[in-house]
């Protein structure tokens, strides 16, 4: 199948990526530069993590999301997950924190509870006074999204997606599967 993805942030590039391992042509069309600083994963980085409110089940699905970047890491060669943990802190009872703890909880997923003395002394920048208690995990950490757009990028030409920069999309019709770019290029798919 030929298929356009219009916008080539982190959603489009990795949407790129999955159907061209499913091996579909791909064209995906960006109206600025890749990365492109302006698109909402144009920036450095993004957060990963297991800790959701609980009864929503995201926290399940990040063990899907790590399979999904585990498998994207080995196509690009190298990682782009600083796999460094997070830290929550409860300033009051009912607070995202202790949402977040309670989802944890309900998923059995492993975290270190924190007295606010042990917390201090182990992150001096806190104030034990100032919250309840915190806890840390070890599964999360910091996402690069300018790196993971470049290595997407470079992945799909190299795997011989078409693959525009500077194209602005002014028209699309999913009707007839065409695209019209402000040059007054016309592109086609399925």
């Amino acid at each position: 199948m030929k298929v356009i993805v219009v916008g080539a942030g982190i959603a489009g590039l990795s949407t790129a990526w999955s159907l061209v391992k499913a091996g579909h042509s791909v064209s995906i069309v960006e109206q600025g530069p890749i990365p492109n600083p302006l698109a909402a994963s144009g920036d450095h980085h993004r957060i990963i993590r297991r800790a959701y409110r609980a009864g929503t089940g995201y926290g399940r699905l990040i063990t899907e999301a790590y399979r999904a970047w585990d498998e994207m890491w080995a196509d690009l060669g190298e990682s782009h997950l600083d796999p460094r943990g997070f830290v929550c802190i409860s300033r009051e009872p009912g607070d995202e924190a202790e949402e977040y703890r309670e989802g944890l909880e309900e998923g059995n997923f492993p975290f270190e509870l924190l007295e606010p003395d042990a917390a201090v002394k182990r992150w001096p920048f806190l104030e034990a006074g100032s919250f309840r208690y915190a806890y840390f995990s070890t599964e999360g950490g910091a996402l690069h999204c300018r790196k993971i757009a470049s290595g997407l990028a470079k992945w799909l030409r190299a795997n011989g997606a078409n693959v525009y920069e500077n194209s602005k999309v002014v028209e699309v019709d999913s009707e007839a599967g065409h695209i019209v770019l402000e040059s007054g290029e016309t592109m086609q798919a399925d």
